[in-house]
């Protein structure tokens, strides 16, 4: 029988369980499965083909729209200077990875095309930033970027509103303050509806009891809007100076960036995204939507103690997960179909 090509894999990869798989023969893996690392690389001439094939994607499905993330109509956005400097950054970053598994260029464009639509300027409600979406703790402590509130000139003009430059720090003490108090409390949260209707129902008196769950839900309130509050006031203190100070454009004042927050540039944020994804590769053995679930919700979140699928993973039941992983796949089947033709 004809070996299922990967295409045909990853477009169904979500829903195995539901087909009986086809006959390979005995030395083949399934074709959602990285190969075991052998190629140095693009060449030049690939690394045009890939760029022409996200190009070609990107003018057939967005043509004529106002995008997400950039607010621009598709016509407004020079999207051959991007792709073709992200295409470079991408092949450079596998090239010098010492990944066990080969990490797919053009699957890394499809994950980066999920995540920002390629907007170098992209941030979330989350605080995720750049066109890899990072957040600012896996910047920082795991691949030691600048990001904005790192810096103690961020605090000082000519930055935009340095009077939240701190908002980063306010919001992380704001959940280890919040985390200190319910473990702190949580014998207050036993007195929950349940227990107060058996304690009605039996007659007895549960009113100082009542109270105190009730100061402790509102002490949670408290802390949930102070640190909501510090997210927006963090997204505000970015998009002032990427707005005044960087024009909110790398290519016209890429020093700012490289300042400021480099989440919004490409060497690291690539070399970073590719990083993670090798690691996941490796921890489950090739499993590409394993490791695209693990970049979305978080590698540990990707195991499972079953015997038999430990060494593959398993993908995580969120929905954010699922949508995000939907699009990788359809993203995928449109590049790789143009690069490989």
């Amino acid at each position: 029988m004809k070996q299922v090509t990967r295409r045909t894999f990853l477009s169904q990869g979500v829903a195995l369980a539901s087909f009986a798989l086809p006959i390979q023969s005995s030395h083949a893996s399934l074709n959602f499965l990285a190969d075991v690392r052998e190629s140095s690389g693009l060449t030049a001439v690939e690394r045009f083909k890939l760029t022409t094939a996200v190009l070609d994607v990107l003018e057939t499905y967005y043509s004529g729209m106002t995008l997400q993330f950039w607010n621009k109509p598709f016509e407004a956005i020079d999207f051959e200077k991007r792709i073709t400097n992200i295409v470079y950054w991408v092949d450079l970053a596998v090239k010098q990875s010492d990944a066990a598994h080969h990490v797919d260029p053009a699957w890394v464009m499809s994950q980066i095309m999920a995540e920002s639509l390629f907007c170098e300027m992209a941030i979330s409600k989350s605080m995720a930033a750049g066109i890899c979406q990072l957040m600012p703790n896996t910047a920082t402590r795991d691949f030691k970027m600048v990001i904005a509130g790192s810096q103690k000139s961020h605090f000082l003009p000519p930055y935009i509103k340095v009077e939240l430059a701190n908002s980063l720090s306010e919001y992380q003490r704001r959940i280890k303050e919040k985390v200190a108090y319910k473990n702190s409390t949580k014998a207050d949260a036993a007195f929950n509806l349940n227990k107060a209707l058996r304690w009605l129902a039996e007659g007895k008196e549960g009113r100082s009891f009542a109270k105190l769950q009730l100061n402790r839900s509102e002490m949670l309130r408290d802390y949930d809007e102070k640190i909501k509050n510090a997210k927006k006031d963090y997204v505000k203190f970015i998009n002032a100076n990427i707005d005044g100070l960087g024009q909110r454009d790398i290519f016209k004042n890429p020093s700012f960036f490289v300042a400021f927050d480099e989440r919004f540039t490409y060497k690291k944020p690539i070399f970073a995204m590719v990083h993670m994804l090798a690691n996941a590769l490796r921890v489950r053995n090739g499993n590409m939507l394993a490791a695209a679930a693990a970049y979305n919700a978080g590698l540990s979140r990707t195991w499972t103690d079953e015997v038999l699928y430990t060494q593959y993973g398993q993908l995580p039941n969120f929905s954010e997960t699922n949508r995000y992983l939907s699009r990788i796949i359809a993203n995928y089947e449109e590049i790789s179909r143009r690069f490989r033709a």
